[in-house]
Order: structure tokens, then sequence, then C-alpha cells
């Protein structure tokens, strides 16, 4: 009888005195991680890399610049690290098509698609801010065509010498310079010149000194 008259008399309004069960919940680990890619991805479509920034992103998940700044050591590294989460990565996924040219160009289109997916303006703006992401993550190109000479010479189509390590990077630098220069992907006959006339016969060449 007490809390009728209470919540007519001393709350006229109506004014709800119980918790709000309806709070947000607060994330973390894994599903902080996810938020935060996902709200990444967002303004990344929206707003182009230009306009990306951590901020915005903490703030579209009701979180703090110190929270991402503690999973990734910059921008670019976050917008690495989205782009994995939504188009993938080679690494452990190299093709196996039982020819060194198919292999090549398979390996090829996928990087290029890759770039599509995510969007040449985000493709090209995180090429040109290589320096600012990890090191390693600057090796994955030269490593799977690294994988994809590995699979040739053990089925016997190349010598044993080994591959410089600047014939396995060339590829992924002529895409890098298309995506930056030109701001597209590579057309379907420009990697078929970068296998054919290029990458190729160099790798033929320095196999079997």
């Amino acid at each position: 009888m007490y809390l009728t008259w209470l919540k007519i008399h001393a709350y006229p309004d109506g004014v709800d005195t119980q918790p709000d069960t309806h709070a947000p919940r607060r994330r973390r680990g894994p599903e902080l991680d996810d938020a935060l890619l996902e709200a990444a991805w967002e303004q990344l479509q929206a707003d182009g890399y230009a306009a990306f920034t951590i901020d915005a992103v903490a703030r579209a998940v009701g979180t703090s610049r110190a929270v991402i700044y503690r999973r990734w050591p910059g921008r670019a590294a976050l917008v690495l690290a989205t782009v994995r989460a939504h188009a993938g990565t080679v690494v452990g996924n190299v093709p196996d098509t039982g020819s060194l040219q198919r292999d090549t160009l398979a390996l090829l289109h996928e990087f290029a698609e890759r770039m599509r997916r995510v969007g040449i303006d985000v493709a090209a703006g995180l090429f040109s801010e290589l320096e600012e992401i990890p090191e390693d993550t600057r090796d994955v190109v030269p490593a799977a065509f690294q994988q994809v000479i590995n699979k040739a010479r053990s089925r016997g189509e190349i010598g044993p010498a080994t591959i410089p390590d600047s014939v396995l990077a060339m590829p992924g630098e002529l895409i890098r310079y298309s995506m930056i220069v030109e701001r597209t992907a590579p057309s379907d006959q420009a990697l078929e010149h970068i296998a054919q006339q290029l990458f190729l016969p160099l790798v033929h060449y320095h196999a079997s000194l």
C-alpha cells in the first residue's frame, strides 16, 4: 500500500526506481575484439581509409583509445586486422593445382581479388603505410610464393637452387604499385604478364643455377 502511494505521489511522472536491466553490457576479450573489428570495417566502408580514425572506432564501440592501442599499435595495424577478418588471408591457403604456372596465376588472382573485396581505397591506403604495420606482415606475399616454389620443386618442375627474395617479392610489389599509382587492381591481362613474362622466367633461371 505504501509503495503504491509512493509511486503515485513521490514520483508522479512514473519514474522507475528499479535498476536498468537493459544497460549496455561491458564486452571483453574476443567479443570486444570482434566488436572493434566490425566497427572499424563499417567506418572503412562508409568513410574510406583517409578519414579512418581510431577515435571513431572507440566511440562506436563505447570504449577508449587506450583499449584499442593495447591490441593494435596504430591505425594501419587495426586496418590490417580488419581486412584480414573480413577478406581472409592467403597464409596457409596457397593454391595447389599441380602446376607451377597455374599455381602462380591462381595466387596472383587471389591477391588481386582480396584487394577488390576490401576496396581499392582501403587497399591503396594500407599499402601506402606498410612501414606502420608489423614487419612479418610484409613477408606474407614472398612467403606465399615461396610455398608455390616449394611445391613445384617437390614435383620436379624446377631445380633446387634458391630463388632470391627480390624475385619472390616482385609480384606483390607490382600489385602494390597498381593499387597506389593506378588506383585499380591489376587486370587479368596484367596478372598474366606478371606471371608469364616476369616472375616465372626469373624463377626458372635462378632455380637452374
